[in-house]
Parts: structure tokens; sequence; C-alpha cells
């Protein structure tokens, strides 16, 4: 077990890592591309180490710079059969994308993971890539990874997607940029938007009108240079932060703002939250400052079409209900049950553990203003790095409780710990 010394107030400057979706996808349409690619501050985490992995075991060269990396490929027509499994190791991104890309190369791909990547939903993707005449074949009712891709040539088609996800359209498009002819792709509603952006930067171009996408099939990726933005999925750990520690202030630089991704921060004005953005680029996907004080704050009822926009911060949202002036009420997130754990039964026995009353909900739970601490609470980490980062926010506001393990953190943040240090006042 780990416990933490309370930290009095949080005051400084923070750079949160690399934004670990852009990474990802820079690592793959590099890779796609004909030619010299540059990315430049990706986050080499154990989730994104895998996407370079795989992209290299299909040809792509990666030379690592002060920067980054040059990324040197003959495009995605010319990629190889593997010689072996990809493994996926903890990350759904990697696997859904991946299985998008390699459903259209008319060649032969087995793609697995880890004990936990190996127990989340794969059908979403299995399913969608079929009608496009993907030849997939899963374990248990072609469900969970290991999975196996066969040689196959996909057609066009128009398909309604049935999960709000931003993995899914991803793989849709990367397979319907191989089809024979054009994929129309309708979303559920608004998702993360990064892959649209991004291939514009590579030379394509998707006609997106509302939640309708058309992609046409292309022979070639142009290379391209992306500077990969701080992730505003670690920046929320810090927004959070900045208002369950007493008396902090807190400036998290040259973070992500795509309105896509950054749903939290209207998830924070809702809640009479202040704060300060200050946008430095509007192009591709914006980035800026964001300045965050502690403060009073209401609680708040979240649901509907946002919920796909924030689904990777709710673990947070949900633990400032500890210290809002009414209850934090999360419904429609039935998303949480098949992340990395399911974050909804996490977040349930951890705050249950401190002492707060909680209601669960098969899509979400209601967090009520915490009134009697739990001093001998034991938080468990599930294996999840956003449900640990939550632990040890609450191990050092309280000081002294027990934590069972850390070590998911690396998944995403692996200096988290050190950047809470820098700015920590005891």
């Amino acid at each position: 077990m780990i416990s933490f010394d309370k930290v009095k107030s949080l005051k400084g400057e923070v750079n949160v890592p690399s934004d670990k979706s852009i990474t990802h996808r820079a690592f793959i349409m590099s890779a796609m591309a004909d030619g010299e690619s540059i990315v430049k501050k990706p986050l080499l985490s154990r989730d994104t180490l895998a996407t370079k992995a795989a992209m290299e075991m299909v040809g792509a060269e990666f030379t690592e710079t002060e920067e980054g990396f040059i990324v040197c490929s003959k495009g995605f027509k010319n990629f190889k059969e593997p010689g072996n499994v990809i493994n996926c190791e903890n990350s759904g991104t990697t696997a859904r994308l991946l299985t998008g890309l390699f459903a259209g190369q008319n060649k032969y791909f087995v793609l697995t993971g880890d004990n936990s990547l190996r127990k989340r939903p794969m059908d979403r993707v299995i399913e969608p890539l079929g009608k496009l005449g993907a030849n997939i074949f899963a374990r248990e009712n072609n469900k969970y990874l290991p999975l196996t891709i066969l040689p196959s040539k996909l057609k066009g088609i128009e398909i309604e997607g049935k999960v709000k996800s931003a993995q899914v359209k991803s793989a849709i498009i990367l397979a319907g940029l191989q089809a024979d002819s054009n994929v129309i792709y309708i979303e559920p509603a608004v998702t993360r938007n990064h892959t649209e952006l991004m291939l514009k930067t590579y030379g394509v171009h998707l006609n997106v009108s509302g939640l309708r996408i058309e992609i046409e099939p292309v022979d070639r990726l142009m290379p391209a240079e992306i500077n990969v933005p701080g992730d505003f999925s670690s920046a929320a750990f810090f927004l959070g932060a900045a208002l369950i520690f007493e008396n902090s202030e807190i400036l998290i630089k040259n973070v992500g703002l795509n309105p896509t991704r950054s749903g939290m921060l209207e998830v924070l004005k809702g809640m009479n939250v202040n704060f300060d953005v200050d946008v430095n680029s509007e192009s591709g996907d914006p980035f800026g400052n964001i300045l965050i004080k502690s403060q009073e704050y209401d609680g708040i009822t979240i649901k509907g079409d946002i919920i796909a926009n924030i689904i990777d911060e709710i673990p947070m949202i949900s633990a400032l209900g500890l210290f809002a002036k009414s209850p934090v009420e999360i419904r429609d997130a039935h998303e949480l049950r098949v992340k990395e754990s399911d974050r909804i039964k996490a977040m349930v026995y951890n705050l249950r553990q401190i002492g707060a009353e909680v209601e669960e909900f098969e899509d979400g739970l209601k967090v009520y203003p915490l009134k009697n601490l739990n001093k001998n609470a034991k938080l468990r980490s599930f294996d999840d790095h956003r449900i640990a980062m939550i632990n040890i926010l609450l191990s050092k506001k309280f000081g002294g409780l027990c934590i069972d393990e850390i070590d998911a953190i690396d998944v995403s943040f692996p200096d988290f710990i050190e950047k809470l240090n820098s700015i920590e006042v005891v």
C-alpha cells in the first residue's frame, strides 16, 4: 500500500504531457503518408509506444530527434504484412484504429493486448467494418481481442453509428480511405474530431456536414509536420486539483483546446467555476493556457451529448462532487463501464471508501458532498491510470489515505507525481 502526506495548496505553472489521442493519430498517419513526416513533442507512453511499434512492424521507420521523430514510409499502399502478432498493450485507441486501418489492407493481421484490453469490446468496430466488407474474427462471438483480420477488399456504403465514440468513427474513416468508393458515416453524436482535423494536414479533405462524414478513397497521404499540444485529459487533473486544494492557483500551459475535447470547461462553467483561457492557436487542433484558482462551486447534473466529449474527465468531475455545495450527478455514461476499468464501479468504490454518500446507476453515479471522512480508507486503482491519479490527489488532500498501487499512471502521465510535487505548498 502507498500513501502521501497532506498538502495544503498548489501554486505554480504546469506543462502537462503531450496529447495521447493526437500522438496516436500522428504516428499512424505519418506511417500512412508516402514520404518523410515529422512528429514534434509526441507523448511517449506505454499506449503510444504500442502504436509506434505497430507502425514499424508494417514498414514505417521512426528516427528519434531532439524534438520527436522523423517518420519515413512508402505509404499505406505499400504496408508489409507483419511477421508476428501486433500487441496493442493497454491501448483501446491503438486496437480500434488499427483494426480500421488494417481492414482495408487486403493482408493478414493479428492484434492482441494485455489482460485489461482483452476484456474491452471490439465488436463496436468489427461490426461496422464488416458492413464495408472486412473479414475480421475475434474471441467470444467477435467481441474481444485477440482478433484476426483476413485479406479482403472494402466497398463504399453508408453506415449509421451506434456508439458515441471517436475511436469507432476514426476506424471507419481509416478504412474508408481504402474502400472502392465513397463511405458515409453518420455519427450518433458529435465526438472528438482529431482524426478529421489531422487528415487535412496530410492532404485529405473529408466532407463533414453536421453528424454526416463522407470519406472519399485516396491513393496517398502527403507527408506532414505535426506539433502535438498538451493533453487536455491530463490537464483535467490539475483543473480538478485547483478546486480540491484550498488557496490554490495553477496555470496550465500549452494544452489542447479542441472544443470536441475540452467539454470539461463547459461543465465547470455550469458549476459556476471561474477560469481564464488564453488561446495561442486556432488552426488545426487549437491550444493555449488555462489559469484556474481555488473557489467554491456548485454541483451539477450532466447528461446527453456532452458525455462523449468528457468521457475521460468524468472520474475527475465525479470526485469534485465531494467538495461541491450540492451533488454532482452524471448520467448517459454507459461507456465508462468499458474503459481501462469499469470507471463507474471504481469511482463508486473509492468515494464510498472515503466516506461519501454515492448512488450508483447503470449509466452513471451521483456524488454527495463529503460530510464524514474515513481516515482508514483503502483506495483501489483497478489498474487504471485515471483512477490512480485521482487516488493520489485524494491521498494528498486528506493526508495518509492508502492506495493499493499507482503503476498504472505510466500509461498516460508517467511524471504526474513529480509535476504535483513541483507546485505543492505543504
